[in-house]
């Protein structure tokens, strides 16, 4: 058997597969002999059918197994032999390649693709810059987190009136273009919250307001979320949009959260330790709360940022025709020539980074140990325990990330995002950092829209 290779350009290559009778005659034969003892035919015993039968009525597709596998095992022995750094899978050229009588035969001669890694260098350097947007924890935003904790452990009053903070207990019915009960019509009990009611003068009218009053509304004005809107109403987001007219609403009850008191309960119910004990240090763990937690989402915007900075600067070329064919013949389902060409920049922006992230793990040698594994699922374990004040102790933690790392798709995930993190801690060491303070409304813009 004989393999030649003939690069048609830097990215895309040829290997020509030449096999003689020599090469596969002994392979045919054992396979024959060994189909020949499990053959079942009737009119012949298990074992005793003969070979020349089994030659007759198997021997093409033997031979074409035996071939095939022989293919492969020498295409991947000549990739693996020459360290050619290939993208997808060889792929046999055309039929019409292809030389071969597989009727009577004799020699062969295939044909086979080859999408070769494009060659590039990542140099990560000090004159390059990346922005670092980080959030300024200012008192607003501890006012506000302060606030909520003091209402999510407050208690549920029933006051007079409404207030523009309350809750309505409600029942909302549909009414006719005369303004009467809709026979028929959508009547649904539900909660509003007042606060969150977008439109100024619906707000207005349902503050104030006691228990059993009664007036007319725009459902529309009653949530801008269209999913929320339609559970309100115990109807389908389709129903909704081609909703039209007023409902009558009326109130069945008034619920205000009253706010706990910033005292030691409070403390002691969202800080597990009994170290904090005034409203002063209270704040101080809320800002540094604050502070650990927007440090994550601002690592999590550098790295995305990273990723597309990097691969817009170095841009390593692919065989794009190559993985065209590719995708199409691996895909599970036919795909049409306007979905690939649609989908295929995406998938090709995604393998350019996987290119660059493999040569940058290669060339500044990071590895990431089964130990850092575990660490990094036991202090995400802990974490979560610490939320709700629920103390577990080190033997509890490590059976755990034993128990997480032994499934396959989890210690993938789990490898990748820590190879992900060794690269965004390389790159802050190596290149400048440009630290850009935003407002937290003004980052949470940039997190959502880029």
């Amino acid at each position: 058997m004989q393999i030649e290779r003939n690069d048609i350009d830097s990215l895309n290559a040829e290997l020509s597969i030449s096999i003689a009778p020599a090469d596969y005659t002994e392979r045919v034969e054992t396979a024959i002999k060994k189909y020949k003892k499990n053959a079942q035919i009737p009119g012949f015993r298990p074992g005793h059918v003969p070979a020349t039968l089994i030659r007759q009525r198997y021997g093409k597709s033997i031979l074409a197994e035996e071939i095939n596998s022989m293919l492969q095992d020498k295409i991947d022995g000549y990739i693996r032999e020459n360290k050619i750094q290939i993208l997808g899978s060889p792929m046999p050229a055309s039929q019409d390649q292809e030389v071969g009588n597989w009727d009577n035969p004799s020699d062969f001669r295939f044909k086979y693709q080859l999408g070769l890694a494009p060659e590039f260098d990542v140099d990560l350097n000090s004159s390059i810059t990346f922005d670092y947007y980080k959030v300024i924890v200012e008192d607003t935003l501890i006012d506000r987190q302060v606030k909520d904790m003091a209402r999510r452990f407050g208690s549920l009053h029933t006051p007079d009136t409404s207030a523009a903070d309350d809750m309505l207990m409600v029942k909302l019915e549909e009414l006719d273009t005369n303004g009467e009960l809709k026979e028929g019509g959508i009547s649904s009990e539900t909660t509003i919250s007042i606060e969150y009611i977008s439109d100024e003068a619906t707000k207005a009218s349902l503050t104030g307001i006691a228990k059993d009053a009664q007036l007319t509304v725009n459902p529309h004005h009653l949530s801008a979320n269209h999913e929320d809107l339609a559970k309100m109403l115990g109807i389908t987001h389709e129903e909704l949009h081609n909703l039209q007219g007023m409902f009558r609403l009326t109130v069945t009850d008034v619920k205000r959260m009253v706010p706990h008191a910033l005292d030691q309960e409070l403390f002691d119910k969202v800080f597990a330790g009994g170290d904090v004990t005034t409203e002063e240090q209270m704040r101080d763990r809320v800002k540094s709360d604050l502070e650990i937690m927007f440090s994550r989402d601002s690592d999590y915007v550098f790295k995305r940022e990273m990723s597309a900075k990097l691969r817009k600067m170095i841009n390593p070329s692919l065989p794009d025709e190559f993985l065209k064919r590719f995708i199409r013949l691996t895909n599970e389902k036919p795909i049409t020539d306007e979905i690939l060409e649609r989908e295929y920049p995406v998938y090709a922006d995604q393998l350019r980074w996987d290119l660059i992230e493999s040569k940058i793990l290669g060339k500044y040698n990071i590895q990431v140990t089964y130990d850092e594994l575990k660490s990094h699922v036991k202090a995400d374990y802990a974490s979560r325990f610490a939320q709700y004040g629920i103390p577990v102790d080190d033997a509890r933690l490590e059976e755990m990330a034993r128990e997480v790392l032994s499934k396959k798709d989890e210690l993938r995930n789990i490898y990748a995002f820590l190879q992900e993190e060794k690269i965004a801690v390389l790159v802050k060491e190596k290149c400048t950092l440009n630290t850009i303070d935003l407002s937290y409304d003004a980052f949470v813009s940039k997190v959502q829209h880029g």
